[in-house]
């Protein structure tokens, strides 16, 4: 592997490079090479993204340039023979000591390698250079990915895997077809001030919880969502369905009823699935199995107006299982298959601590954290 280096991607062109490349893979035969440049063009441009994505790209390595940097390479002459991207999320960290530790979470997305250069040993090296180079970031504390290819290959180079259940509705099932006639108001939420005020709250819900006696002597971590992390997700279904050619775009996020009780989602036209990105289903009380009714329905409400078939949710709360809200509507649970959550430890207090390599637990295991 002495003939290549890993660069980090600044020009744009070679940005540009990258989605021409993988476009077969992951943008056809629903969008253009144009329309999938776009698509990542208009997420390149969103707050969350101008604040800690990195592009990296495995590179010939030459006599003259064995650096990092992407300087000499020219767009359409020099092959990235892999890529990706990483993003920045919050994240918390709680040490089996009770010690709760603040810093990022650096996501891998879009791992990519040309075809005709597979099976040669590169992903695995171009991402074992990868995870060298995300540890020197600042404040790291793990670094996560999303399997489409089982739990074995990103296990191998440091990413474990968290399995995960999903719960999903099926859009047209007699049960989930029909709206229960009900007193109860949500409020449409939006990617707005109030979105990122909202979600700070519950944010530092979060975080007590994850300090709190739940978790004594154990390790776990949690990643934050944010206003700009949901834009992030949500404007790839606004591009879809603008491509589709809906009349009227996604604008809204979720809906809420109070700070226990809401829901956040984005649109995957590709998968035809209205994916929950966070949310809070009401555990006990005399209202909440008719109280998550209504969230579940509007977000099948959603999903009709996209004409998507399904509704899904990841890491699928108590309060949404329990057999009260299973006798409304036919959800169904059962084991991830793709995207398979991964997450590498940055374990830099071994030494002082004692870590062991048990398993932490992924706290809150929602799709809002996926790239």
């Amino acid at each position: 592997m002495e003939k290549f280096r890993l660069v980090q991607l600044t020009q744009e062109a070679l940005k540009l490079q990258c989605k021409t490349d993988d476009h077969e893979h992951w943008g056809a035969p629903l969008l253009s090479v144009e329309q999938w440049q776009r698509k990542d063009e208009a997420q390149r441009v969103t707050r969350f993204s101008q604040a800690g994505a990195l592009y990296w790209a495995l590179v010939d390595r030459t006599e003259e340039d064995s650096s990092t940097s992407d300087a000499g390479l020219v767009a359409g002459r020099d092959l990235l023979y892999c890529h990706c991207k990483t993003l920045r999320f919050d994240c918390v960290y709680r040490h089996s000591s009770g010690k709760v530790e603040r810093g990022y979470s650096y996501q891998v997305s879009s791992v990519f390698t040309l075809p005709d250069f597979r099976k040669r040993g590169l992903a695995s090296f171009f991402l074992t250079e990868v995870a060298n180079q995300l540890e020197k970031l600042p404040k790291p504390l793990i670094s996560v990915l999303y399997s489409d290819v089982g739990p074995t290959f990103y296990d191998k180079l440091g990413w474990k895997c968290h399995p995960s259940k999903a719960a999903t509705l099926e859009v047209d099932h007699p049960q989930n077809a029909t709206t229960a006639a009900t007193s109860i108001k949500l409020e449409s939420m939006f990617l707005d001030d109030n979105l990122a005020t909202f979600l700070e709250t519950d944010n530092a819900r979060l975080v007590a919880e994850l300090s709190g006696d739940k978790f004594e002597k154990k390790e776990a971590f949690l990643i934050l969502p944010t206003r700009d992390s949901i834009e992030w997700q949500f404007i790839n279904g606004v591009h879809y369905a603008r491509v589709a050619g809906f009349e009227g775009l996604p604008t809204c996020c979720g809906v809420k009823l109070n700070d226990n009780a809401f829901v956040l989602w984005w649109h995957n036209l590709k998968e035809s699935t209205l994916y929950v990105s966070r949310a809070r289903f009401p555990d006990s009380g005399d209202n909440a199995a008719a109280a998550t009714r209504v969230l579940l329905d509007a977000a099948l409400q959603e999903a009709r107006k996209f004409k998507l078939k399904k509704v899904v949710i990841w890491d699928p709360p108590s309060g949404l299982v329990r057999d009260e809200v299973r006798r409304l509507l036919e959800i169904e649970v059962a084991e991830r298959k793709l995207s398979l959550s991964s997450a590498m430890v940055f374990r830099h207090w071994n030494a002082q601590e004692g870590a062991t390599t048990t398993l932490p637990h992924w706290f809150c295991n929602e799709k809002y954290a996926w790239v």
